[in-house]
Parts: C-alpha cells; structure tokens; sequence
C-alpha cells in the first residue's frame, strides 16, 4: 500500500476510535440524565414565550442595501475601467461600451426597486 493511503487510515481509524471512545466515556462516566419539562420550552430571558414567531418584517432596508452595494461595485467597475483606457487613444468604442454597461446597471436597479411600493426615507 501507498505510504499516503496507509496514513490516511491510521488517521481515520485513530480519528472513529477517539468519536467513539468519547461517547462511550460521556455515557458511562457523565452526569446522569435529568428530564425536566422547561427543556421543551423555548427560553427568552427567563421570560414565557408569548404571540408568533413570524412578523412582518421590513424587507425595504435591505433593498436598499443591495441596491447601494450594486451602485458602489458599478462605480468600482467604471472607476477600473477608467484607468484602463485613460493612456490609450482609443477613441469613442470604449465610452460607448462604458454609458452601454452603467445604463444597463441602472435599468437593472431601477427593477429591483420597481417592486417596492413603501419607500423608506
């Protein structure tokens, strides 16, 4: 057998020998189990569950969090992009290609945002 295979099996077997060996240890050595009802109730501060879980969560903050980190990696890009092309003379094609990619991010903004009826200010 390989060296690396042979180390690999020492190593698992040393690695299921020591799982096991732990479980064994906690179940014949540890404290012993004690069932009480409030480990099936849920704990907040000392304080009795009341009402649902679910709420109505504002979802418009987040919206606007990507939206933002949309704008600033688009501002990224374009600031690259600028520093790309600033030494050649190029010509009109690359400026084309930049308002082309910034109007398509914008478009694209502008969707995200055409779902959201509550604008938070």
């Amino acid at each position: 057998m390989d060296a690396g295979v042979t180390t690999f099996l020492v190593f698992a077997l040393v690695a299921v020998a020591f799982a096991v060996g732990s479980i064994t240890m906690n179940r014949t050595l540890g404290a012993k189990r004690r069932r009480s009802y409030l480990q099936l109730t849920t704990y907040e501060c000392g304080e009795e569950a009341e009402g649902e879980a679910q709420i109505d969560f504002p979802t418009q903050h987040y919206t606007f969090a990507i939206v933002f980190v949309a704008v600033d990696v688009l501002g990224f890009i374009l600031a690259l992009w600028a520093l790309t092309f600033r030494g050649l003379n190029s010509g009109l094609f690359p400026v084309l290609i930049a308002f082309g990619f910034a109007g398509l991010a914008i478009v694209g903004i502008y969707y995200a945002l055409s779902g959201e009826r509550r604008w938070v200010v």
